[in-house]
């Protein structure tokens, strides 16, 4: 009887250490899988649908992530060195990013610069258009027009200079030249008289010169126009038609954005330089050169329009119309 207790305390002891053991083992799996559970990345491909045929592509779209999954995973040794990996390479992506604006503004830089070198080079020559306050031969050697030529010609700048301007002219007949519709000048002419309600009116204001077919013959539509006009009127003593007949002119070139637009007050003093100066600076903004601005002589005087030649080639340069090339 004394061994069979030996024994069963044996088979006790043998329990309770397997027991133990299994215990042991348990926690060590438990463990193990939370370890393995951190160090996974788990993927779940979901068929579209129960169909026989998505469930095949499904098991072809695993397979294919395995067969892939040493290449994609191999240089990671978990799944932090990973999420840092991916990390880096998203800035990375931003920073490329910041260097493709950068050189795209860089590039749209460089065009605009390409645009300016364009503007540059396209016109033909400037023309002069409106009034030539230096009448008869004087003109060939004091005018504006002729002074502003050799000052292109002093500083580099092969530019000729066209002389489109009338002796004595009124803007309704500049308008004719330019080739202005009829219908447009007798808008104007029927709007003076009206203002004027019978009282008597300037010839400028209503009548248009016998103009040559020299004259309004058009070779300078792809130059840069100077409109210096207004002196002898024509425009009912309102600098906003002014204005307005200005763009008429402007109207018949090719290059709409390209030109300068000088003011002077009316011969008879009937508008001020400051109201005209108002309205057109307005209106022209960076193309407008006001001559009360430049010099305080008269107009029609030598150092008036050496002044006003030497405020256009200015204005030229400022523009970037123009180019020693």
């Amino acid at each position: 009887m004394k061994k069979n207790y030996i024994a069963s305390d044996s088979a006790v002891i043998a329990a309770i250490m397997a027991i133990s053991l299994l215990i042991s083992g348990i926690f060590t799996a438990v463990s193990s899988e939370k370890h393995i559970e951190e160090s996974l990345v788990r993927l779940h491909i979901l068929a579209n649908s129960d169909s026989e045929l998505d469930q095949q592509l499904k098991l072809r779209v695993r397979d294919a992530v395995l067969a892939s999954s040493d290449e994609l995973f191999e240089p990671y040794s978990s799944s932090e060195e990973a999420e840092d990996t991916e990390d880096i390479k998203s800035k990375n992506t931003e920073d490329t990013k910041d260097t493709e604006k950068t050189d795209t503004a860089d590039t749209e830089d460089a065009d605009k610069t390409e645009d300016t070198k364009d503007k540059t080079t396209a016109a033909s020559g400037i023309v002069c258009w409106g009034d030539d306050l230096i009448n008869g031969e004087e003109s060939n050697t004091y005018s504006y027009m002729t002074v502003l030529q050799k000052l292109l010609t002093d500083n580099g700048y092969n530019m000729t200079v066209i002389n489109k301007t009338l002796q004595g002219g009124g803007t309704l007949s500049m308008m004719k030249m330019a080739g202005v519709s009829d219908e447009t000048l007798q808008g104007y002419i029927t709007r003076h008289q009206q203002a004027a309600n019978g009282a008597q009116l300037n010839v400028t204001e209503t009548g248009i010169r016998d103009l040559t077919e020299e004259q309004t013959t058009r070779n300078d539509m792809d130059c840069i126009p100077v409109i210096f006009m207004g002196y002898y009127g024509g425009w009912n003593h309102d600098p906003a038609e002014l204005a307005d007949q200005q763009e008429q002119i402007l109207n018949t070139f090719q290059n709409k954005d390209q030109f300068i637009v000088v003011g002077t007050r009316p011969m008879d003093g009937s508008v001020t330089s400051e109201a005209l100066d108002q309205v057109l600076s307005q209106k022209w903004g960076e193309h407008y050169i006001s001559l009360a601005n430049v010099t305080a002589q008269p107009s029609s005087t030598y150092e008036a329009q050496q002044a006003m030649a030497e405020a256009i080639l200015q204005k030229l340069q400022e523009l970037n119309y123009i180019s020693k090339n």
